[in-house]
């Protein structure tokens, strides 16, 4: 029966089906059979209990992968089996009759006295000790020591060799520091608590994101001791993740407990033990306020912008490199005596009837290039046959990103009345013209008769009567 107890935990440790606690409890429960055995053999004919007793122990000794040691009340080894010998690279040879304070690293004879003296058979110690190999390396070991008192045997200690837990232990903690230093330092703002929402790990953008101090020791606390001003819906979305929920928002409201309001966008999530067990939630968050003040903003630049367009005296007009028309105000409308819903959405082609062809053909040449369109004068044919003067100016708007283009924007003034002043100016102009044409004839001819009068009364012998003209006529 006690071979079978021994086969089964030797099974399970090898599969890996005990963790550290449980081996713990495994190597108490050999010390633990090991003195059962003895009290048991007591009650029986003494020769009898010697011989049950030998091969029962080496029984255990020599089945189990722990290493073992048998010492007598003075510290010196009396047995070991082969496990200890394979562990520590010793021969039997080399320890039989060795004070064990010999191989115990770090531990003096006195000291060592001192700590077999306190176990009692009814009280056993377990502690961690280091054993110096042959070969001079250190093993860290785990130690669970029983006294007993029959014969030279005086305790019984178990070894389990903690290296490869060690290494282990190592690996876990650098995966860890290094998980930490990764969420220390990503760019986002993410944190990871435990099933009570204790603070794990935090990234440096998370306490940027909630004002929290760079160095403030915030892990291992509850997450609603450091935010106290949580809502309770939070709350309420922690305890449906932690039952394993994956639950987001891109916008959500985050009223502090000084009347700011804040915006998230978040995703939380389960994250598990190696069982599949939830073991507590994964945020990551981000503080989209100040884009969202900039959205606001952009709004109302928007809506203002939009508000100039509508109201706006000159026709104006937007279309996309499709040349579809995406917007006009009413001016624009009522220029072609179209509505709105007319012209949204159609090629600009439609207004071709009311443009001169030569001035279709020219702006179409400078839209397909992308160009900028400066004082273009166009005649727009009205529905009572009139034709209005319209000057127009449009320009591409390109993505600052891409360069790609985006719209087309189109603004013209009507100059039909400045073009019928400039005409009745023209036409004004042209009759002056012709009246100084007229009077300037005239005033030449009167010249050359003055000019005559003069001649024929020098002729004569008389003096000149019109001396004015003696100068021009000279010059």
């Amino acid at each position: 029966m006690i071979h079978d107890i021994i086969m089964t935990f030797r099974y399970a440790c090898e599969v890996g089906l005990l963790n550290g606690v449980e081996r713990l409890i495994y190597i108490s429960l050999l010390a633990v059979l090991g003195i059962a055995l003895i009290i048991a053999i007591r009650t029986r004919h003494k020769k009898a209990v010697a011989q049950s007793t030998g091969s029962s122990l080496s029984l255990i000794v020599e089945t189990m992968r722990e290493g073992y040691l048998g010492l007598d009340a003075k510290g010196r080894i009396l047995d070991v089996n082969n496990s200890y010998l394979a562990m520590t690279g010793y021969r039997k040879s080399d320890l039989i009759g060795l004070q064990i304070a010999r191989i115990a690293v770090h531990e003096s004879q006195e000291k060592l006295f001192a700590r077999l003296n306190a176990i009692t058979h009814d009280q056993p110690a377990y502690y961690r000790s280091e054993h110096r190999a042959k070969d001079g390396s250190i093993i860290p070991m785990e130690v669970a020591v029983t006294a007993t008192r029959e014969g030279q045997l005086s305790f019984i200690c178990i070894y389990r060799d903690l290296r490869e837990q060690e290494r282990a232990e190592h690996e876990v903690r650098h995966s860890i520091d290094l998980l930490r230093y990764v969420v220390e330092h990503t760019w986002s703002a993410v944190a990871i608590f435990d099933r009570f929402m204790r603070y794990q790990f935090v990234s440096e953008k998370y306490r940027q994101e909630f004002h929290l101090e760079a160095q403030a020791p915030i892990v291992g606390l509850c997450h609603y001791e450091v935010l106290p001003d949580i809502p309770e819906r939070w709350k309420e979305i922690h305890r449906r993740v932690l039952a394993g929920e994956v639950l987001s928002c891109q916008d959500d409201i985050f009223e502090r407990s000084d009347g700011s309001i804040e915006y998230n966008r978040w995703e939380c999530r389960p994250w598990h033990e190696s069982d599949g067990s939830i073991a507590g939630v994964v945020l990551y968050t981000e503080n989209i306020t100040a884009q969202k003040q900039f959205e606001q903003e952009l709004l109302a630049a928007r809506d203002y912008l939009s508000a100039l367009i509508t109201r706006a005296n000159a026709p104006i007009i937007v279309w996309d490199e499709e040349f579809t028309i995406v917007r006009t105000n009413p001016a624009f409308d009522s220029l072609f005596s179209m509505e709105a819903d007319q012209l949204i959405r159609q090629k600009i082609g439609i207004l071709k009837r009311f443009i001169d062809s030569g001035v279709d053909e020219k702006t179409a040449t400078l839209f397909l290039n992308h160009q900028r369109i400066e004082m273009l004068e166009t005649g727009i044919k009205q529905a009572n046959g009139s034709v209005k003067t319209v000057l127009w100016t449009a320009a591409p708007v390109f993505d600052p990103a891409s360069k790609k283009l985006q719209v087309f924007i189109g603004q013209g003034q009507e100059i039909s009345e400045r073009k019928r002043i400039e005409a009745e100016n023209q036409e004004q102009l042209e009759t002056l013209q012709r009246w100084y044409a007229v009077m300037s004839h005239r005033e030449e001819r009167v010249m050359e008769l003055k000019r005559e009068v003069n001649d024929l009364l020098r002729e004569a012998g008389r003096p000149v009567r019109y001396a004015s003209v003696e100068g021009r006529a000279e010059s």
